[in-house]
């Protein structure tokens, strides 16, 4: 590219063709040495020919030199938009690189204790930033508030536009109440995959398949819940993100598609269980209590007690431990 004096040197020299190379250098103030670097940059970028060695110098149509210009700035444009991939790729790289540092070598730390609302969101907003090929998640429990919906939408547009693929699997229930229908229609209309299951095991993220976040203990799920008694692991075993992918897509196998998916008909008199029927069926075989059923499912105590007396009634049972028997014996706890 020309330096200031070049593009001095050239307007002068366009604007009076008559004007010799010392004349404008002397209009210009331009030493000789000046002078003859900015006729050797005007020469050397095809805007002037040079006669004679360094004596008469020609200066192009001005057609010739906005073409000429033009097709300076396009070469220079290119060899920009080449760096930046360059650099786009070396970034990549090293973001890749950088996570995966600590399960390299030593891996002095595979998993570590994230404390406080506060600390798991600094986490989770640093592993969004850094991803580079593919985001997972899986959503248990009822749907969240329509402003931290509108946040977490906010981050995954960011990272969805950085050409990461997103895969987000979320309770059937989501799309029973109308902010959490239109978050779904908004991720996948963002370019996320979506899915929805009746019942999923529990609440995990993993990023580029390098480091997971899933709960630890038991605050998340308590409905009061102090955001200071909240903690998580971040997870960079190996072996542990190998469980929790098989997990993932577990759970992504036998979802349906958010656009696809129905919500269960309680009220069905059909003999066959609906899949959250047969989830709470199995979920009772396992001794679980009320409160967690409801927790897993996304639904209230009151709602999983009319989901309990219609199925009740499709089993033709007058107790429980009465509908687990006649549960086995058609198979549905066969998994």
């Amino acid at each position: 590219m020309l330096t200031d004096q070049g593009h001095r040197l050239l307007r002068l020299l366009l604007s009076d063709p008559s004007v010799g190379p010392r004349a404008a250098g002397e209009a210009l103030d331009l030493s000789e040495a000046e002078l003859d670097r900015a006729l050797d940059q005007l020469s050397r970028t095809g805007l002037v020919r040079r006669l004679g060695g360094r004596g008469e110098v020609v200066t192009l149509s001005p057609d010739a030199v906005l073409a000429r210009m033009v097709a300076l700035q396009e070469e220079a444009a290119g060899e920009c938009l080449a760096e930046l991939e360059r650099a786009r790729a070396t970034l990549s790289v090293l973001s890749a690189s950088l996570m995966r540092l600590r399960t390299d070598g030593e891996r002095p730390s595979l998993a570590s204790r994230l404390v406080g609302q506060r600390e798991i969101s600094v986490a989770l907003e640093g592993a969004a930033t850094q991803a580079r090929t593919e985001v997972l998640s899986m959503h248990p429990g009822s749907p969240l508030p329509h402003t931290m919906l509108k946040d977490s939408m906010k981050r995954n547009r960011e990272v969805i536009e950085r050409g990461v693929t997103m895969r987000s699997i979320h309770l059937s229930t989501m799309l029973k109440v109308p902010h959490g229908r239109a978050h779904l229609e908004e991720l996948q209309e963002a370019g996320a995959q979506v899915r929805v299951a009746s019942v999923l095991p529990f609440r995990l993220i993993v990023v580029d398949r390098v480091v997971a976040y899933v709960p630890a203990g038991t605050a998340e799920t308590e409905p009061d819940a102090n955001p200071d008694d909240i903690t998580a692991l971040e997870v960079r075993d190996p072996d542990m993100l190998a469980l929790f992918m098989s997990v993932f897509e577990f759970c992504w196998v036998h979802g349906a598609t958010a656009s696809g998916a129905v919500a269960p008909n309680a009220d069905s008199a059909d003999e066959d269980l609906d899949s959250r029927e047969l989830s709470l069926v199995r979920m009772l075989s396992q001794g679980m209590k009320d409160d967690a059923i409801a927790r897993s499912l996304g639904i209230s105590s009151r709602t999983l007690r009319r989901i309990m007396t219609d199925l009740m009634r499709k089993l033709k049972a007058d107790s429980r431990f009465q509908a687990g028997a006649h549960a086995a014996a058609r198979g549905w706890l066969d998994v």
